[in-house]
């Protein structure tokens, strides 16, 4: 097993989590009650995902004790006390951390006996595990001698914010230089590169990667108008799934102010408008999904639908919005039905006419 660093995916879930999501009915409702919902299945989910990656230690655990020696096993078992680790379950759930380092530690140690050529990526494993424990200065020794047993990218990228963080971002570009020809695809080249040019505070990449070469600036250069293009990509369809939501919200309150409006003014005039009765043809070439009520995706109602060339009666307390729905519930059209209607659906599958 080949474990990654990919900056690249570390990119885009972070550009996910900044961007957020906008909730239109934020507000609407009770805020202490939504909060603590929003507590309770914070909780529960947190409690889901702690029993899920525990049973995967346990797993992993049992796969050393069962082969000892074996690299693949031993690794990962480093990766999932490092889970342990940063997503605080070892506080959490009160785990003997030193006791978990110490047990992966004898798990990598014997697997390096039996796979000497694999040393520089224990050692990486290992690394990488201190930095999730906190243990910096142990990280940065343990990866300098992934390091010097051979050249990695896995070890090299996180070495750097160490000596970054540790006042010693002079060392970086001899770093990077020694791990260059490690990089195996485009991924691992990338990754280096933004790591090499970031923790040696070298900007701009013509400056910072001047070592490197011009194939490789260009390289990056290349791959960071992609990055960017792809973030502004994902706002816009961020921005533009919010515009959708307040518009059907907004529109969803134009028709329950509508309705009310109807209500009363039946009740005012001896209940003419408090009823409906709608007859309504499809002349749609399929089955058409209907939804009688407010609002098809967020509100409650009635769901039926209703076949090609076919005719069926509705009736009930009015007035009554009906709407024509897609497969996920999404409105495409709809209308008031209030009073005696005859209305069809049209050819186009997609609105109503008079009938």
């Amino acid at each position: 097993m080949t474990n990654r660093f990919s900056l690249l995916t570390a990119a885009a879930l972070a550009a996910i989590s900044s961007a957020g999501c906008f909730n239109p009915y934020a507000g609407l409702f009770d805020p202490a009650a939504m909060q603590a919902q929003q507590q309770q299945v914070m909780a529960d989910a947190q409690a889901q995902n702690d029993a899920q990656i525990l049973a995967q230690l346990e797993e992993s655990r049992a796969a050393v004790k069962a082969s000892p020696g074996d690299m693949n096993a031993a690794r990962l078992l480093a990766q999932r006390v490092g889970a342990c680790f940063v997503l605080g379950i070892v506080d959490r759930k009160k785990l003997d951390g030193e006791a978990a380092l110490a047990e992966v530690d004898a798990a990598l140690e014997e697997a390096t006996k039996k796979n000497p050529d694999q040393k520089a990526e224990a050692l990486a494993s290992k690394g990488i595990l201190f930095i999730h424990a906190k243990r910096n200065a142990d990280a940065m020794t343990t990866l300098e001698a992934s390091m010097a047993a051979r050249p990695t990218v896995f070890a090299c990228v996180p070495l750097l914010k160490e000596l970054d963080d540790a006042g010693r971002s002079g060392e970086v570009v001899g770093h990077c230089k020694k791990a260059r020809p490690a990089a195996r695809d485009d991924e691992e080249r990338f990754a280096l590169l933004d790591s090499c040019l970031q923790h040696s505070h070298g900007a701009p990449a013509e400056k910072g990667l001047a070592w490197a070469g011009q194939a490789d600036v260009d390289f990056y250069n290349q791959k960071t108008n992609e990055i960017v293009q792809q973030k502004a990509a994902y706002r816009a369809e961020q921005e533009a799934h919010s515009a959708q939501m307040r518009a059907d919200f907004d529109a969803s309150r134009a028709r329950a102010d509508q309705e009310r409006a109807a209500r009363a003014g039946g009740a005012s005039s001896g209940g003419g408008g408090s009823t409906y009765s709608l007859r309504l043809h499809n002349s749609c070439s399929r089955t058409v999904k209907l939804f009688f009520g407010d609002n098809p995706k967020f509100g409650s109602g009635t769901r039926t639908s209703l076949g090609s060339n076919t005719t069926s009666s509705y009736s009930g307390g009015g007035p009554k919005t009906v709407w024509i729905v897609d497969d996920r519930d999404q409105g495409i059209s709809s209308f008031v039905a209030s009073g005696s209607q005859s209305m069809q659906i049209t050819s186009s599958c997609s609105g109503f006419s008079t009938y």
